[in-house]
């Protein structure tokens, strides 16, 4: 929450005022209460994942973090029509490639980038899809760089399952912190 590198901790950006204040007015014991609730609900619900490699496929509960990232009104607006847009060019790209391979022909892409990738499907060529909708869902992981300005690490197209913990870690925050969500004024997820 502090305002930059080198700021001293007591520096709070604006956007973090109204959460900074909810949360001081908690001490640490109500704290750890908020965040065994929120590992139990997980736990119940079956939020949780497999740690691999190892042999006994350890089962773990999502990490939580009880202080959410805030991402002012001004900086949403601008990740969500950059996001809208790159979803729509991922579908572009991925219709192109199943039809008419203009990236290819263009010398955009090497074709043998694509052709050799392990989740490149052949059976795809020339099949039509609704509305050519070929990824609903993408889960999108953003980082902010020194500047603050976000970059996007990497869009997970297959299987986005950080989106459902997405879905579930706001429901979970709605039932531990309600009041947050009405003085933050934090958008709904739809």
């Amino acid at each position: 929450m502090c305002a930059g590198p080198g700021a001293g901790l007591d520096v709070v950006r604006p956007h973090y005022r109204a959460l900074r204040e909810h949360l001081g007015e908690l001490n640490l014991e109500e704290l750890r209460r908020h965040k065994l609730a929120a590992d139990l609900s997980f736990l119940h619900q079956g939020i949780t994942f497999t740690v691999y490699g190892r042999d006994e496929g350890i089962e773990k509960i999502f990490p939580h973090d009880l202080v959410p990232r805030v991402i002012t009104r001004k900086e949403w607006d601008q990740l969500e029509k950059g996001l809208a847009q790159r979803i729509v060019a991922l579908n572009l790209f991925l219709r192109d490639v199943y039809h008419e391979g203009k990236i290819f022909k263009d010398g955009v892409v090497p074709r043998e980038m694509i052709l050799s990738c392990k989740h490149y499907r052949r059976q795809m060529i020339g099949l039509n899809v609704p509305k050519d909708v070929y990824v609903t869902v993408v889960g999108t992981d953003l980082i902010r760089d020194r500047d603050g300005s976000y970059l996007v690490l990497e869009d997970n197209l297959r299987v986005p399952s950080g989106v459902s913990y997405m879905l579930a870690s706001r429901q979970v925050m709605k039932r531990i912190f309600p009041d947050v969500f009405q003085t933050c004024g934090v958008l709904p997820i739809e």
